[in-house]
């Protein structure tokens, strides 16, 4: 791997870390306003949102849900768009690297 390959990636992990860093502690433990409460119920129930329905945020709410069972649903949904937002800041930064 170059120096510059491994700046990319250094560049893009900090990224990841420092928006994760200011996303999770205000993540909200309760049913935030919106469409939230009808996707969080979706994800309990494995049921159909309001078209288009979103249905990978669905399955991995699920999956959050199951891996986080000590959390009210509201709050695993939430810490999983934290981390998405993370992820997807991540994916750009490393996008304009590239």
């Amino acid at each position: 791997m170059s120096s510059i390959q491994r700046s990319e990636w250094i560049l893009t992990g900090a990224t990841v870390a420092g928006v994760a860093a200011l996303y999770l502690p205000c993540v909200q433990r309760a049913v935030p306003g919106g469409d939230s409460g009808e996707l969080i119920t979706a994800a309990c129930e494995l049921g159909v949102a309001h078209p288009p329905g979103y249905p990978l945020f669905t399955l991995l709410s699920r999956l959050a849900l199951a891996l986080l069972p000590s959390l009210s649903p509201a709050h695993a949904a939430n810490l999983l768009s934290a981390l998405m937002g993370a992820g997807a800041s991540g994916a750009l930064c490393y996008t304009v690297c590239r």
